[in-house]
């Protein structure tokens, strides 16, 4: 989106939330205090805030990348505004991880770091689609919970295996829309199925189908050109009407959640408020989120935040700024050149 559009939607302000919302939960699941985290405590374990981050990281790429893949001039061009998005600002964080991060807090022998193969092993995850490796030898080793340098990547695995798939776009050309619609339903027929035990199918009942058919469901809304609505009343209403229903019937709410979601986390996108105004400023989610999760785990390494909610605040200091500056004097850099291939 450029800098109009983004001015006139919630896009932005959703995805910036979002990853506040990760990086919240996650200063509670590294410190190995998950149970206290407080929408996990106050839904009696059922979401915390990390589902509530991801669901809507996950809608708003699907219904953002359909409408990429519907106005890109080509296969070529797609791909490589997909790519100039992603794998820069991870090819600066893998270079810093390996050469940085790993150096520093490697319980190893620096010549000895440098001979292990999972060292080096560690750039694959500049292409994600392929596989994610979450350590480095020694490195975070003793920190309470796991010792991943950036657990946060698995999420850039699935997204990028649904590039592809929208990719079938410029394939399907003219019958796009109608195999998409069927593809995706029958997606949503197993998965819900299996949600109310109608079939078995429990190699579909995962948290990585669960968030790849937010994704598809919300793309699916773009195709089917769905209207949504900009009035904030409206939508306060459906908030209403939604909450209710799930306190009286958990279990078809649970169930249908792949569809309910997208149109509610699209539909907020869509209202004209205030919030608009945070596109202007800039897109600092991406850094956010490649970013608060090895600080974090250095900050826990280090002893310098030794509870959630100092962690969440000390994380947010450094992050912040790390983020403006990535997006300021690089991201957006490199997100010049996404026109200029046909």
């Amino acid at each position: 989106m450029d800098l109009n559009e983004r001015a006139q939607n919630n896009y932005n302000f959703l995805r910036l939330f979002a990853a506040l919302c990760i990086t919240f939960s996650h200063s509670f699941d590294l410190l190995n205090n998950s149970l206290k985290e407080p929408l996990y405590y106050l839904t009696n374990q059922r979401i915390n805030f990390s589902f509530i981050g991801l669901t809507i990281f996950f809608s708003c790429s699907g219904y953002l990348i359909a409408k990429s893949a519907n106005t890109s001039k080509s296969l070529k061009h797609f791909t490589i505004k997909r790519i100039l998005r992603i794998q820069p600002l991870l090819f600066i964080w893998c270079v810093l991880a390996v050469l940085v991060v790993g150096t520093v807090f490697t319980t190893l022998s620096i010549q000895n770091y440098f001979l292990q193969k999972q060292t080096f092993a560690y750039f694959r995850n500049i292409l994600p689609i392929f596989g994610i490796q979450f350590h480095l030898p020694n490195v975070f080793t003793n920190n309470p919970l796991e010792s991943g340098v950036n657990g946060s990547l698995w999420t850039l695995m699935i997204e990028e295996r649904l590039y592809l798939l929208m990719a079938l776009c410029f394939v399907l050309k003219q019958h796009k829309r109608l195999v998409f619609i069927t593809l995706i339903a029958l997606y949503n027929v197993v998965y819900i199925g299996n949600s109310f035990k109608i079939i078995q199918f429990n190699a579909i009942d995962n948290s990585e189908n669960f968030y790849a058919l937010c994704f598809l469901n919300a793309a699916l809304l773009y195709f089917l050109n769905i209207q949504f609505v900009k009035k904030v009343s409206i939508t306060l209403f459906f908030v209403i009407l939604l909450t209710a229903v799930s306190i009286y019937f958990k279990e078809v709410v649970f169930g249908l959640q792949v569809l309910i979601i997208p149109i509610l986390i699209i539909q907020i996108a869509h209202l004209k408020t205030p919030l608009n105004k945070v596109g202007y400023y800039g897109d600092y989610t991406y850094g956010i989120y490649i970013f608060s999760f090895p600080i974090q785990q250095i900050l826990i390494f280090t002893k310098v935040a030794n509870s959630p909610f100092t962690l969440f605040l000390f994380t947010l200091a450094i992050v912040v700024p790390i983020a403006m500056m990535s997006w300021h004097f690089f991201e957006k850099k490199i997100l010049a050149f996404k026109d200029k291939f046909n």
